[in-house]
């Protein structure tokens, strides 16, 4: 039978990896809920450096706002693991955390998009394509009762940030006119490409979800008639 609660390696090894950072946290006062409060209040302000870009000068604020977004993504992948290490992992805490996590992705691609660094018709794309992803993935484990921890997908949301903050310090890079040369769509930005491919991953993702789902569903339909 599908595995309900599917474990991916990439998953796998970056809780091990946070896991002492966990332990040690959990030996203070300091609670997830207030590292994923942090977690916002970095994607914000990285918003809000993204978005300063005009007036900051555009390579500036895109290397702030990678900064800032790598920040909240440690303090994101932080608060799960004190959460496990102080063994209060629940059903709310995922739910918060599932909504603080998309209200970043917002502010992320906002940031870019007021910026000036991508059009809004690919910023739209891309948190419709994370929204949907997120929201299949709610609603199998909402009505059907699938657990999907670890996510179905070919992206998750570890590996959406980490390319967009690899496709804005390329678009850096081409700013720059240090790589000019080396990208032939040069009124394109790398920057603008990755977003595209994020979106389009998570499309992709959300319909893997489905499938996932739909098989899962069959199989236990299968087993009980049998």
């Amino acid at each position: 039978m599908t595995d309900a609660n599917p474990k991916k390696g990439l998953r796998k090894r970056y809780e091990e990896i946070f896991a002492p950072f966990g332990k040690f946290l959990a030996s203070t006062r300091i609670t997830p809920n207030m590292i994923s409060m942090l977690s916002v209040g970095a994607s914000i302000c990285s918003c809000i450096a993204y978005a300063a870009g005009p007036l900051v000068g555009a390579s500036l604020g895109l290397l702030l706002g990678t900064f800032l977004l790598g920040v909240s993504s440690l303090l994101d992948m932080m608060d799960g693991s004190l959460a496990r290490a102080r063994g209060i992992a629940g059903h709310f805490g995922a739910l918060l955390d599932r909504t603080l996590d998309r209200v970043s992705e917002f502010f992320f691609l906002l940031g870019i998009m007021i910026g000036g660094y991508v059009n809004p018709e690919l910023v739209f794309f891309c948190f419709e394509g994370m929204i949907l992803a997120s929201y299949v993935r709610s609603t199998a484990e909402l009505r059907g009762g699938l657990n999907m921890t670890s996510t179905q997908g070919i992206f998750e949301r570890k590996e959406k940030l980490t390319l967009l903050s690899i496709g804005c310090l390329l678009e850096i890079l081409l700013i720059e006119n240090i790589m000019t040369d080396l990208w032939p769509i040069v009124d394109f930005g790398i920057l603008s490409v990755i977003v595209l491919i994020i979106g389009v991953a998570s499309n992709i993702s959300a319909f893997q979800r489905l499938l996932f789902a739909k098989r899962y569903h069959k199989e236990q339909q299968s087993e009980m008639q049998n």
